[in-house]
């Protein structure tokens, strides 16, 4: 258990000294801190299973854990390499929707255990709601001069995927407390994704919000992790 705890600090420290570089200048030695913050967060996941047991739920989120970091790199390089900017903006968002997908997985088996009657409802309320956020935001990024150009449908599909597994993971904390953790998570997740869309799509390049994002953004995973550790 201290093991895992430890890891979750470093990758929150390493992910600070990632944020001084990263607002002076995009870099390889950046990009490796980034990296790392990653790997440490992972670790923390692995120690997790070793403490409770290798469990197909706890496994599913190590891989999601593990998208997240080929999404960390390939956005960054997106950073990095600007005339590749958009190939770089695909790869990443797909690799965070497909780690979405083996989260929603790992929780679709955690409620089965708990109470298998709420996919029927919880599932299609949560799509709906997320419809409606996404909707919301495409309307009030247009107030922020928010421009998507290209990548609208990107944006759109993985708002709404991102979206969905909050409200679903809200509703699966109802039935289950400790899956509060989870839902924070996601919660953390999606601001430092509207956050990240700010700089992206609405020229916001203040120092301040590569700190936010990234941030938050490590925080969310770093709680997933976490909640193997206590929630399974």
């Amino acid at each position: 258990m201290i093991g895992s705890i430890i890891f979750i600090v470093l990758s929150m420290l390493l992910c600070v000294a990632f944020c001084f570089l990263r607002a002076q200048k995009a870099t390889g030695f950046s990009l490796t801190l980034k990296i790392l913050s990653s790997i440490a967060f992972i670790f923390a996941g692995i120690l997790a299973l070793r403490v409770i047991g290798f469990s197909t739920i706890g496994i599913l989120i190590l891989v999601g854990l593990i998208c997240g970091l080929a999404g960390d790199i390939l956005l960054d390089l997106k950073i990095m390499y600007p005339e590749h900017n958009n190939a770089y903006f695909y790869s990443g968002t797909a690799s965070f929707a497909v780690g979405h997908a083996f989260y929603f997985t790992a929780v679709v088996l955690y409620i089965i255990n708990i109470n298998t009657m709420m996919l029927a409802w919880a599932i299609p309320v949560a799509l709906v709601l997320a419809g409606l956020a996404t909707l919301a935001i495409m309307l009030s990024s247009k107030k922020m001069n928010m421009e998507f150009g290209s990548v609208k449908w990107a944006v759109i599909s993985y708002s709404i995927i991102l979206t969905f597994m909050f409200f679903f993971s809200v509703f699966v904390a109802i039935y289950s407390p400790i899956f509060w953790i989870f839902a924070g998570g996601m919660l953390i997740f999606l601001l430092s994704d509207l956050v990240l869309s700010m700089q992206y799509f609405g020229g916001k390049s203040q120092k301040i919000f590569i700190y936010i994002n990234h941030i938050l953004y490590y925080l969310a995973q770093n709680m997933f992790a976490l909640f193997i550790l206590l929630g399974l």
